[in-house]
């Protein structure tokens, strides 16, 4: 590039050139739960696996957590969660969370770190491109002496708040920590439960969450740490097109090669459930199943159809277990809500409630519990919206609305919160590369409601989901329409791994 045309751009996009040998690394593995000093109170659940990152100084949220600084932020952190930071010069990249390079394997903290930070120096487009390979539950945080930058992993699964339009903005994990630390007041929309009882929302709209001036940052985009504005980072191109069978030729070793790195690194437990979800992970783990233990909730007090559903959830996975000779627990949870003064705990830590019990029943259940490897997310990849019924080939925030609830609703206040994430988030524009109810699905139904589930059981355990990469999803995305529908990547996914557990019906359903 010519040196007048360098020097035009931004300074925080300028390429920078660093060896190898100038990078510096550091990093914290997770502490075990048995390393926390616990609390009769449960506030060392407080803010469970979570961090605070603010422009000065401030003092830990929870009394175990670390403290370190960040480009002249300091960022507080729970050290259930690895930390790596990467350093050269005045540029820094610090990944907090789990992670798998998808192009190399590793689950280094400090090489991924170092990789971003490499990716970085050479512009914040080849970083895009670095990150879009990373699977996992993690937040990244980028700088130099001029910027500061944080992205979510692919769906925001490890979620991040923060204040809306200020400059220097505050960032957390968890909404009620931004809204603490600044004084934040309710917002129009106080009472997740009782909005999806009135309205049936399945979350909050837009980018909205509980307090006024704090939202959360969507998936496929990166918040401005100096600005505060937030900006797009994907897609970045139009949708490709391939077979169902040429995306299971490139899923599936992207899929077993991650298996068998965090079987190598982790305990790992598996949910399962009787739905095609749940029977794809589980005949993908076929090679490692003396490494792993399986469960599922049976929630004994519930009643009618959801009662019958948990009873054949459990049915089913006792039936596969016993049939393949796996290590299954069927965990029985009584009642929806933790008890006191735990109850108030997770109140705060997420206040749109998903069950509460089932992770208090699990900490309660096994004292050494394992990473969670979960089968959501799958969905973006299976035309969830496009499957119900006849929907428009573009979206605006009252298509969103009507999404949002079920078209129980044309609710002017969600309306408004859709306008802003729209203007704020560039969908317009985005929605011209990808099917916008796609994007809407992964960004909005995975990203906005997925991750409060994931906040409620961080109590418990950490949450890994295999299909978490935006490669993955592009991936998934460019299959036909017709057999995303028909979920045909994810039954050949099945029969190339066990193909034993279709004997056992999926949902009901016998599949050939």
């Amino acid at each position: 590039m010519p040196r007048s045309a360098r020097d035009r751009l931004p300074a925080w996009s300028r390429p920078r050139p660093v060896a190898p040998t100038d990078i510096e690394t550091w990093d914290a593995p997770a502490t075990g739960e048995s390393d926390i000093p616990a609390c009769d109170d449960f506030a060392d659940l407080l803010w469970a696996r979570g961090f605070l990152l603010t422009a000065e100084r401030h003092r830990v949220p929870v009394a175990h957590w670390r403290q370190i600084d960040l480009g002249g932020r300091c960022l507080s952190y729970d050290p259930r969660t690895p930390i790596a930071v990467a350093r050269a010069g005045t540029a820094w990249v610090a990944l907090l969370g789990r992670a798998i390079d998808l192009d190399g394997w590793s689950a280094s903290g400090a090489a991924i770190a170092a990789k971003l930070l490499r990716a970085k120096l050479t512009g914040r487009g080849e970083m895009s491109r670095t990150l879009d390979m990373l699977s996992g539950r993690f937040a990244v945080f980028d700088g130099d002496e001029h910027s500061s930058f944080i992205q979510t992993d692919a769906a925001g699964m490890r979620a991040v708040f923060h204040e809306y339009d200020k400059r220097s903005p505050c960032a957390a994990s968890h909404s009620g920590l931004v809204a603490e630390h600044v004084g934040a007041g309710p917002s129009a929309f106080p009472d997740p439960t009782g909005l999806r009882r009135e309205t049936g929302a399945y979350a909050l709209p837009g980018t909205a969450t509980t307090f006024e001036g704090v939202v959360m940052l969507m998936p496929n985009t990166e918040l401005d740490c100096v600005e505060g504005r937030v900006r797009r980072v994907f897609p970045r191109g139009r949708a490709e097109h391939r077979s169902a069978g040429e995306v299971v030729d490139e899923v599936l070793p992207l899929l077993q090669g991650q298996l068998e790195v965090l079987t190598e690194r982790e305990r790992l437990e598996v949910s399962l459930t009787a739905g095609l979800d749940s029977r794809t992970t589980l005949a993908l783990t076929r090679p490692f199943t003396d490494r792993l233990s399986y469960f599922t909730y049976d929630t004994v007090n519930g009643r009618g159809p959801a009662r019958r559903r948990v009873a054949y959830d459990v049915a089913i996975a006792a039936e596969l277990t016993g049939r393949f000779g796996l290590d299954h627990h069927r965990i029985e949870v009584e009642g929806r809500e933790a008890d006191e003064p735990l109850r108030g705990i997770m109140q705060r830590n997420s206040p749109r409630r998903s069950h509460p019990a089932l992770s208090s029943t699990h900490r309660e259940h096994s004292s050494e519990r394992g990473l969670h490897l979960r089968s959501n997310l799958y969905e973006i990849g299976r035309a969830f919206y496009r499957s119900r019924r006849e929907r428009p080939k573009t979206l605006g925030p009252g298509d969103m609305v009507s999404l949002l609830t079920g078209d129980k609703s044309e609710s002017a206040a969600m309306k408004a919160e859709f306008e802003r994430y729209v203007r704020d988030t560039g969908f317009k524009r985005a929605q011209r590369l990808c099917d916008p109810l796609d994007l809407f699905y992964w960004e909005h139904r995975s990203g906005m409601w997925l991750n409060a589930h994931l906040t409620e059981s961080d109590i418990a355990f950490d949450t890994f989901i295999l299909v978490n990469s935006r490669h993955m999803y592009r991936l998934l995305l460019s299959a036909p329409l017709a057999d995303r529908i028909a979920g045909t990547v994810f039954v050949e996914l099945i029969r190339r791994s066990w193909p034993e557990v279709l004997d056992v019906p999926v949902n009901g359903e016998t599949i050939g």
